[in-house]
């Protein structure tokens, strides 16, 4: 598999040249330890049949998705989460910090461009693909992964409404969904389980042998919205930021061997995606662009090309480490050169970052 490596003092990671994930991520922290937070699919070393999709073979650390969730409208047999995330990515300038590359091909006529970037002194990963030209309306977004190791505590920045998708993720005999469908969770530390129980949201892993998505609708009055994930007996805290004009929705995929059916079969465990996405849930491209509940609610659900402009995503993430006590984030506010996490407790940690490289983005 061809990687473009990219390294600073505090990052090192690989671009695929397949579907442009986010390969082996290494955050360096405290001058003495490597984190390493992405999740990596367990058969990454193993011959799959020449049928799967290269999105599945690859599977690692993030990827961008055009467009996001089943593709029923582009002609072709593209696999999920449309040709971005299993094509072939062209580098076009490379360096050691930074990638620029062009896709083959294009999503409804426009030419997507990825830029990946890191910079000295920052645990931070940035990204930035462009849609210029075509025509039509489009989901997208990012799918990024964390291995949970240990405990994740898992927070978000202000929102509007949570709720999960109005059918099962997962049924017997393939697999197991953990929530019940169509409904909206007032309390994430209380949302309902299909079997009548109740669940916390706000950690994970939550429970064993389930397969569920659910996603938050953010703000979008803020100058930029916010994922993170505590990983306390580790000591260190996974952020992402990200303009909420352009990503309006986070969808949470917790994957904890609820899928019986190959490659997964049931062994795919411990991973979550904290996926920033312009789009209704993962069902299709047709229903993000029609009506459904999220887009009636006046969060946009997908964004519109133009022939004769582009289309600018940008989104960042990275770690930092914490002190023993540290929790859950509660908020994340701009800092000179960077930003501070705050948990609910009083705890403070400075990460150095650049949070408005995520509003040069092209609202829809």
């Amino acid at each position: 598999m061809k990687l473009f490596p990219l390294q600073s003092d505090r990052v090192s990671l690989g671009v695929t040249e397949t579907g442009g994930h986010l390969s082996d991520v290494v955050f360096s922290l405290d001058g003495e330890r490597d984190i390493r937070p992405m999740h990596t699919a367990p058969w990454e070393h193993e011959a799959l049949p020449e049928d799967t999709p290269p999105i599945l073979k690859i599977l690692r650390g993030d990827f961008f998705c055009a467009p996001f969730g089943t593709s029923d409208i582009l002609p072709g047999d593209l696999p999920v989460h449309g040709l971005p995330a299993s094509g072939t990515w062209r580098a076009t300038e490379a360096d050691a910090a930074g990638l620029t590359a062009v896709l083959d091909g294009d999503v409804m006529g426009a030419t997507v461009t990825k830029q990946v970037t890191v910079r000295p002194g920052e645990a931070v990963v940035y990204q930035r693909h462009t849609l210029a030209g075509g025509d039509g309306r489009l989901p997208v977004g990012h799918h990024a992964m964390l291995s949970a190791k240990t405990r994740l505590q898992l927070a978000y920045s202000p929102w509007i409404t949570a709720l999960t998708p109005p059918e099962p993720v997962e049924e017997p005999p393939h697999g197991r969904a953990l929530l019940a469908e169509g409904q909206v969770i007032t309390d994430l530390h209380h949302a309902r389980r299909a079997d009548g129980g109740t669940v916390d949201l706000t950690v994970f892993p939550t429970a064993e042998d389930y397969e569920q998505i659910w996603m938050i609708v953010a703000d979008r009055t803020r100058p930029f919205a916010w994922t993170a994930a505590t990983a306390a007996e580790e000591g260190w805290v996974w952020f992402a930021l990200k303009d909420p004009r352009v990503l309006p929705q986070t969808l949470m995929w917790l994957s904890d061997g609820g899928r019986d059916y190959a490659p997964w079969n049931g062994r795919h465990r411990r991973a979550i995606g904290l996926e920033e996405i312009c789009g209704y849930f993962h069902l299709s491209h047709s229903r993000s662009i029609g009506d459904n509940p999220v887009a009636e609610s006046g969060s946009p659900t997908a964004v519109t090309l133009d022939p004769n402009g582009t289309v600018a995503i940008s989104y960042m993430f990275g770690v930092a480490a914490v002190p023993p006590g540290f929790g859950r984030v509660a908020d994340i506010t701009p800092a000179p050169g960077g930003v501070t996490l705050h948990d609910a407790d009083g705890h403070a940690v400075y990460a150095p970052c650049d949070p408005s490289f995520v509003s040069n983005s092209d609202p829809d």
